[in-house]
């Protein structure tokens, strides 16, 4: 069930994510997360309609989250990159080489391998306020000069660094989600007493707009590679310190794990190059899904 959750979690993401690519492509030049940017989002209908997508992704999440680990259901949401390069080979008509399925292919037997040969535990601690708050500081800190550092530069380059910002926010908010769930399941009444519910206002609001801002300033690629391969990584630092989630242990056990996250990261980088996610969005600034897809495509052609 933990596995089918994420997965379902990871295809509502990859969905969303064309979206929400579709609602920013066009919007006024930035530096960064602004006002006017939100307001051109709420203002795209298919900007909306990706926000509903993935409001779905973070409950199928969530339940995942509650029934298994950080350091399980993280990982699988690497998924959403194999996924993603499905709907813009069958949607957009982006064509499909060999070495693109040789590295999705990759990225699935990576992750399949890492999570049969570090069979994560789930962990039986109850983090304390002491370490929520240093979870909380240092994720802050880190996601407060990656987005400095992503202010400036050549538009990859910020799209990269945004999006490992991003996702550093998301990995953190993976963890209060967890956390809340627990609180659901004593009872409802605790809901709105709970600080999860608003450090997961909080967390989720700053890391949802540094997203789209990565979406925003450059290359689909850069952005994407990073929103989905820093995240299982910190998820596995902060699920081990807040929860003691562990890994299976073992020199041998180790190598693999080591080697099975080389080979998943290796095909989800060689997936972002590939035609199917690098040009989604130009060098010289155009956007090229809109118009591309079927359904673009057969409303041309009905009005023809």
């Amino acid at each position: 069930m933990v596995v089918c959750f994420a997965l379902l979690a990871a295809l509502a993401n990859a969905v969303a994510s064309i979206c929400q690519r579709l609602g920013v492509e066009d919007a006024p030049a930035t530096n960064g997360p602004s006002l006017g940017l939100v307001r051109h989002m709420v203002q795209r209908k298919i900007w909306l309609i990706g926000f509903a997508i993935m409001a779905l992704g973070y409950a199928s999440q969530a339940v995942a989250l509650h029934l298994g680990s950080l350091e399980v259901v993280q990982p699988i949401m690497v998924s959403e990159l194999v996924i993603l390069v499905m709907i813009l080979w069958l949607w957009y008509f982006t064509p499909l080489r060999a070495r693109d399925l040789v590295a999705a292919g990759a990225t699935a037997l990576g992750l399949g391998v890492f999570l049969v040969v570090a069979s994560p535990s789930a962990g039986a601690r109850v983090p304390s306020d002491g370490r929520w708050l240093g979870a909380g500081v240092a994720t802050a800190i880190v996601v407060g000069a990656l987005v400095v550092a992503g202010s400036r530069g050549p538009a990859w380059r910020r799209a990269l660094v945004l999006g490992a910002a991003a996702s550093t926010g998301f990995a953190l908010l993976a963890a209060v989600t967890k956390s809340l769930t627990n609180v659901l399941v004593a009872g409802w009444g605790g809901l709105f007493t709970s600080w999860q519910l608003y450090a997961i206002a909080v967390v989720g609001l700053g890391s949802f707009l540094i997203m789209q801002s990565a979406f925003q300033v450059g290359p689909f690629a850069a952005s994407q590679s990073t929103l989905i391969l820093v995240n299982p990584f910190v998820s596995i630092a902060v699920g081990h310190v807040l929860f003691g989630e562990d890994l299976r242990g073992g020199p041998l056990d180790l190598t693999l794990e080591v080697v099975a996250l080389a080979v998943m990261v290796v095909g989800a980088l060689g997936v972002s190059a590939s035609p199917l996610v690098a040009t989604v969005h130009d060098e010289s600034g155009g956007h090229l899904l809109k118009g591309r897809g079927r359904y673009a495509q057969w409303v041309e052609r009905s009005r023809a």
